[in-house]
């Protein structure tokens, strides 16, 4: 059927109304449901995992974390509890029982504001398809890296930095927007302060990364908030639902959707009760609502448009393809040779491509600010096939893998250009992970970590400099692990722990206590660490800081190996993911002396925070899930695993209640896993 609405596709000029972008349509008045792709209204992370699928089903997914959300979906909602399949955003507290809530907040009657199907679901676009962007708008997803908040370039507020054409928000000018967070009782979670807010940002910055807006994500407006750029959806709840006829300053409202069990308990015919996160990470931050002069808009922290700029390698057509990653819309296609893997540097400035057939990385310009915004600004030759690569999360070099020539070139993040090649004690490295410089934490040795993964199953440690006069790293590969880790796949920072650990998916558990390793063809994903070693600075020059094949007296260890063989895992895993929900993102980020440039002040991209007016370093984020994907698993054509970690073990986690045992996400031919975190 034909819904009048709000001209729910982009206009000629996509979303930026300053840069042409002709991979889009036009505006339109009405949509049509069907058989093909519909209308996309998704969440946004940090409640969000992103999903790359191969194969005939290639394309994205998004997992939804947060399941209270009114994105485009099923409408119908059972009672006393939501059936499989049925929406969960009636069962937002909020939704029947705050009725001064602004934006109102209504069930959805249609697919275009449906509403989630719950956490652990991959969200639906309004003809009920989970993969949202696929042929003929991608071919392949081969690695996938989220951005900038979208509201640094396109938001709500009026012009004319905000909505050129049809309406806006006069509430949301960026000089209104003062982000203030304080970190709460837990370690690893920032909210805004009780009292009014006193600005830490700068005016009108950037959606954090740190919350997520409510409803995750608000549904759609008819007609829209803004037609250029296209702002369909309604604003993050408001500050100021109520403001008292006196002070002008807003009435308490509680926030009744808090932590719980996100999931209906069907044998007791009980309705889901709460968030999936282990602390609040929304909050009722949106910008006035329904003024019509701006000196009565009371400041606030997060606005339309809600989500980041999602950056898709799409190898088959050599273009590197930027989604909106709410609508899924396309923002624009950058060119490049081969991409072939992508890095992006902690400031979120700019985006590294390896070109694995025309051996070079390309550089993409990726700041909102800059005049080069999407636009190639250089490219160096490295080795022989290049792959894997990652930045130094303190922002110091940036590492590459080349596989057919058996070495990793050495880039310095400050002029981008390659410093070092190193093809000693390396055979066939495709891919790697690196932890930050150890300064005030761990063993405080001054120095950074990168761990290289062989196809032989093999991997290398790389210790960073400085190693000149009175130097105390090796800037050398100086050894191989005495660990193998058969047909390996993956490697990324263990996100919990701050003692350079890393996970690595591959074929063969280890046995933790033998070092042994299991048979092909059983998956598994171990964790990686330095279990020991001397603290402090340790000088080239000092008796026993020994050759360039030496560890310093570090000890490493692998204290867990999740494996099939134990019924942990459905399959052999090609990729892991974390979940965001919890992070300490909406600081700045870190630097030290080899840094290049200055961090931005939020939503820096390392897996480190230094605690404000402190010395003290604790790790960016603190999921509660791993997320593994299993594209062949026994029986059934693509799984994600959901393992939980940390303190509360490594076991899978059940999915889904309406059926018996222990269920894994259905994702036919998944390939890949994004997080806001992943290097």
């Amino acid at each position: 059927g034909q819904v009048e609405d709000l001209a729910l596709r982009p206009g000629p000029t996509g979303d930026d109304p300053m840069v042409p972008n002709l991979n889009t349509r036009g505006a339109e008045t009405f949509f049509e449901t069907g058989e093909g792709a519909g209308v996309v209204n998704a969440p946004v992370s940090p409640d969000t995992i992103y999903v790359g699928r191969s194969g005939s089903n290639a394309g994205i997914s998004i997992l939804d974390l947060n399941g209270f959300g009114q994105s485009t979906g099923n409408p119908i909602s059972s009672s006393p509890y939501p059936l499989e399949g049925e929406s969960r955003f009636p069962y937002d507290p909020n939704v029947t029982e705050n009725p001064m809530i602004r934006p109102p907040l209504v069930a959805g009657e249609c697919t275009i504001d449906g509403g989630s199907a719950g956490v652990f679901t991959l969200t639906r676009d309004s003809n009920l398809n989970d993969t949202l962007a696929t042929v003929p708008i991608l071919s392949a997803a081969t690695d996938m890296h989220l951005g900038h908040a979208l509201d640094a370039r396109f938001s709500s507020g009026p012009p004319p930095s905000g909505c050129q054409a049809g309406g806006g928000n006069i509430c949301s000018l960026d000089g209104v927007k003062i982000i203030a967070a304080v970190q709460t009782s837990q370690p690893n979670t920032i909210a805004p302060p009780q009292e009014l807010q006193n600005g830490q940002i700068n005016p009108g910055y950037e959606n954090i990364i740190s919350w997520a807006p409510h409803p995750n994500p608000p549904g759609l407006s008819f007609p829209p908030l803004c037609v250029t750029p296209f702002l369909a959806g309604k604003e993050p709840t408001s500050v100021d639902p109520v403001a008292s006829s006196t002070g002008g300053q807003p009435t308490t409202l509680q926030n009744f959707l808090v932590t719980g069990n996100p999931f209906p308990i069907v044998e007791m015919g009980a309705p889901p009760t709460g968030l999936l996160s282990a602390e609040q990470n929304q909050f009722f931050q949106g910008p006035s609502f329904g003024k019509t002069d701006v000196d009565t808009c009371l400041t606030y922290m997060i606005r339309q448009q809600v989500g980041h700029f999602l950056y898709v390698a799409d190898r088959p057509r050599n273009e590197v393809v930027v989604f909106n990653s709410n609508t899924m819309r396309v923002i624009d296609r950058i060119p490049v040779a081969d991409p072939t893997s992508m890095a992006m540097a902690p400031n979120v400035d700019v985006l590294a491509v390896s070109n694995q057939l025309s051996d070079t990385v390309t550089f993409i310009s990726i700041d909102p600010e800059s005049t080069q915004f999407h636009q190639v600004t250089s490219q160096v030759q490295v080795g022989n096939s290049p792959k894997g690569i990652a930045f130094e999360p303190t922002n110091e070099d940036l590492i590459v893998c080349n596989e057919l020539d058996s070495s990793i070139s050495i880039i310095a993040a400050s002029s981008l250009l390659v410093r070092r090649t190193i093809n000693s004690q390396l055979s066939r490295p495709f891919e790697l992970a690196i932890t930050a410089r150890m300064t005030t934490f761990s063993l405080r040795r001054g120095v950074y970590f990168a761990y290289i993964l062989n196809r032989t199953g093999t991997c290398a440690l790389f210790e960073s400099g400085p190693n000149g006069v009175n130097g105390w790293g090796f800037d050398d590969v100086t050894g191989i692990l005495p660990f193998e880790f058969k047909a390996p796949k993956a490697i990324q920072v263990d996100p919990l722990n701050l003692d350079a650990s890393v996970y690595i998916a591959h074929e063969g558990a280890l046995d933790p206590v033998t070092s042994n390793s299991g048979p092909l063809g059983e998956g598994a994903v171990s964790r990686l660490r330095i279990e020991s070693g001397i603290s402090g600075q340790i000088l080239l020059t000092q008796s026993g800081a020994g050759g360039a094949s030496n560890f310093r007296d570090l000890g490493f260890s692998v204290p867990v190996s999740i494996s099939q063989a134990q019924g942990q895992l459905s399959g052999i895993p090609v990729d892991i993911a974390f979940d965001n929900q919890r992070n300490l993102g909406g600081l700045p980020g870190p630097r030290n002396d080899f840094s290049a440039g200055s961090p931005v002040p939020a939503n820096n991209k390392s897996h480190i925070r230094l605690v404000p007016q402190t010395v003290v370093h604790r790790n960016a984020t603190q999921p509660r899930f791993m997320f593994a994907a299993i594209p062949n698993p026994v029986g059934a054509s693509g799984v994600i695993d959901v393992l939980e970690i940390g303190a509360t073990g490594n076991s899978r986690f059940d999915t889904n209640p309406y059926l018996d045992g222990v269920q894994s996400i259905p994702a036919p031919q998944v390939s890949v896993l994004s997080d806001y975190f992943r290097e």
